[in-house]
């Protein structure tokens, strides 16, 4: 199972900016204590705690601070400052992360990203394109529903957990971002 670093580390090596987690500090350490990726199997196997068939039952609190932890860490490598917001599978606000210096418009941009992903199942940047002439032909912006890149549902393949929207990026910075805290997701919890 690999830990935050490991996978904002991959990004990086992506981006080709050839600079690690350890090598750049974010400009704000978080405080909370470093996540250990190691799951506890509660059944009787052999997986020596590394199983997927223990998947959580819903979002918490728990999991929105590791998955804005390693969003934050991916954003300190791009060198944008975000806000991310986390949705459970209900569109509940669970949490809202801004970074420092982050836009104020960031805020709400952020929670519309993940009111939308878990409102439509699917990436923002997705259902933009399905608005222009697709199955979403004709869907706007407004009441809750935003329709650009940066929002991502959080699921398994038995169900969503929730949605991830971050702002303050360009849109291909976002999607990023959420792509990151996606895999992270699935990495960890799925």
């Amino acid at each position: 199972m690999k830990t935050i670093d490991e996978l904002v580390d991959e990004l990086a090596v992506r981006l080709n900016s050839g600079q690690t987690v350890k090598q750049k500090k974010v400009a704000k350490p978080v405080s909370a204590p470093k996540p250990e990726v190691k799951k506890e199997c509660k059944k009787q196997c052999k997986c020596g705690g590394n199983c997927k068939h223990e998947s959580p039952e819903k979002m918490t609190i728990a999991m929105a601070k590791e998955l804005a932890e390693a969003v934050e860490k991916a954003a300190a490598i791009l060198g944008v400052k975000v806000v991310v917001a986390i949705r459970d599978e209900g569109a509940n606000l669970v949490l809202l992360h801004a970074m420092d210096d982050s836009y104020i418009a960031s805020v709400q941009a952020s929670q519309d990203k993940a009111y939308t992903a878990v409102a439509l199942k699917m990436p923002t940047h997705i259902a933009l394109d399905e608005s222009r002439g697709g199955s979403l032909d004709g869907l706007t912006n407004g009441n809750g529903i935003l329709l650009l890149g940066g929002g991502y549902p959080l699921r398994t393949d038995k169900k969503i957990y929730g949605g991830i929207g971050v702002s303050g990026g360009t849109k291909e910075q976002d999607t990023t971002l959420a792509m990151v805290a996606d895999a992270y997701f699935k990495a960890r919890f799925a």
